[in-house]
Parts: structure tokens; C-alpha cells; sequence
């Protein structure tokens, strides 16, 4: 085996070692497998055995089977990145909708919620590019998807850490609104009630006034 052909293997199986790690990853939070990287997979160990049967004798045959194990790897860290991200992009969804109306309260527990949602908003558009008319080259989005599943994730992890922290303030809110509202309510009672007197003990000294010497 020549230094090429090894450097070649050796890279191929760093891909894949990458590849098999993300589909377990990905396994473990979402509870589901992976079928497209698990597929993958099994075509690139496929065309890896292939190259091997060509090792010092073809060189031409062995590089096209080294290239299309290297692509089906690609594709395997695409399509867990891509599982991973639609998961973690439903469970933002689903937090945006819990605190619709709780924005301003959102955005004192998360300083930089603005800017998490742009970089959500890009990784969604990311997966819709992979899937308008390149879904079959989509191993050329391997690396680019990376930095986007690493974001995601790490924007979901924090919405889901500041969950308990934004109901508590929105709880919190609730009952200083309903103290205030209650305040209100009281002060404005008594005010009625101050004015009635008012006018009752006016009212009773004009009419001793007027009648209180017959």
C-alpha cells in the first residue's frame, strides 16, 4: 500500500468515525435512528471494501471508490446534523409559541433572544436550500451545516434552561398586576366612598341650613 492510498484510507475513516459518532448523538436526544446516516454508512463501508480490493494494483479504480465512500460519509454528517437540527428547530418553535405574548419578558431573561432567532431563522434556511433541488448533493453541505446544528443546539439548550426563569417573571409580573390592579380598585373605592360622604354630610348641613330653624 502506498503512502497515498493510506493517507486516502485514513481520511475516509476519520469521516466515518465523525459520521458514526453524529448518528449516535443524534440517536440519544432525538430517540429515533437516523435511517439516512445510517444508510450512508453502509454505502461508504461498502465502497471502502471496494477500494481495498484495488490497493496497489489499480489506482484509478481504488481513487473513485475512496471518493464515493468519502461523499456517502459526508452525507451521513449531513443528513444526523440535518435530523438534529429540525428536532431542536421544532423545540424552538414550540417555545416562541409558549411566550408569544411574553416577548418583553423573554427578552430580559435572554438579552441576545433577538439574535438567537436570526441565527435559527438561518439554520432553517440552510435545510431548505439542501432540500430545493440539491437534496442529492447535499454532502456539499456537510461542513456548513456544522457550525449551524453547533448554534441550534446551543440556542435550544439555553431557551430550555431559561424556561423556568421566564415563568417565574411572568408569574412574578401576574401577581405585582394583580396587587396593583387590586390597589386600584381600593383607591378608587375610597375615593367614591370619600366623595358620597362628602356630598351626604353637604347635603345634610344645607338642608339644617335652610330648615333647621322651623
Amino acid at each position: 500500500m502506498s503512502p497515498e492510498e493510506k493517507r486516502s484510507l485514513n481520511e475516509v475513516v476519520h469521516l466515518f468515525d465523525e459520521a458514526e459518532h453524529k448518528t449516535k448523538e443524534i440517536e440519544q436526544f432525538v430517540q429515533e435512528l437516523s435511517i439516512p446516516s445510517i444508510n450512508e454508512l453502509r454505502y461508504s463501508g461498502y465502497h471502502l471494501a471496494r477500494a481495498f480490493t484495488y490497493v496497489g494494483e489499480q489506482r484509478k479504480e481504488f481513487d473513485e471508490q475512496i471518493s464515493k465512500a468519502k461523499r456517502h460519509c459526508e452525507r451521513a454528517i449531513y443528513d444526523a446534523h440535518e435530523v438534529g437540527i429540525i428536532y431542536m428547530l421544532e423545540k424552538i418553535k414550540n417555545f416562541k409559541e409558549r411566550y408569544s405574548g411574553s416577548s418583553h419578558t423573554v427578552a430580559e431573561i435572554i438579552p441576545d433572544y433577538v439574535d438567537d432567532l436570526v441565527s435559527v431563522d438561518e439554520a432553517s434556511k440552510l435545510i431548505g436550500k439542501a432540500h430545493e433541488g440539491h437534496i442529492g448533493d447535499r454532502a456539499t453541505y456537510y461542513e456548513e451545516c456544522r457550525p449551524h446544528y453547533n448554534r441550534v443546539w446551543e440556542i435550544s439548550s439555553k431557551f430550555e434552561k431559561a424556561s423556568p426563569l421566564i415563568d417565574e417573571k411572568i408569574h412574578k409580573n401576574i401577581r405585582k398586576e394583580q396587587k396593583e390592579t387590586r390597589r386600584f380598585i381600593t383607591t378608587t373605592l375610597l375615593t367614591f366612598l370619600g366623595i358620597a360622604i362628602s356630598f351626604i354630610v353637604g347635603a345634610t348641613l344645607i338642608y339644617l341650613n335652610l330648615y333647621g330653624g322651623n
